[in-house]
């Protein structure tokens, strides 16, 4: 019998692998643990939601990257340096 939500066992560990990654904000890797999990999923429901983290994840990454991007250029502006390397 063939369950709804029923998946790959790779699958499972891949996206338990990528919600932890991403719940550590550490979305670049999130990414591509999620996009890892897409492709051993058989399921189209698991696939589709894999997809959308992936996406997800790669869009926050960016919005972090240009967030720390302008907040540097701020203080360097104001000439405070935080430390961080651009």
């Amino acid at each position: 019998m063939l369950f709804k939500y029923h998946d790959s066992p790779l699958y499972y560990r891949a996206a338990r692998e990528a919600a932890s990654i991403e719940q550590g904000k550490e979305y670049d890797r999130a990414a591509k643990v999620w996009a890892k999990a897409n492709r051993a999923s058989r399921n189209p429901l698991n696939q589709d939601w894999s997809e959308k983290r992936a996406d997800f994840c790669a869009a926050q990454y960016l919005r972090d990257e240009s967030q720390r991007r302008f907040e540097q250029a701020r203080a360097k502006r104001s000439g405070v340096d935080d430390g961080i390397p651009a």
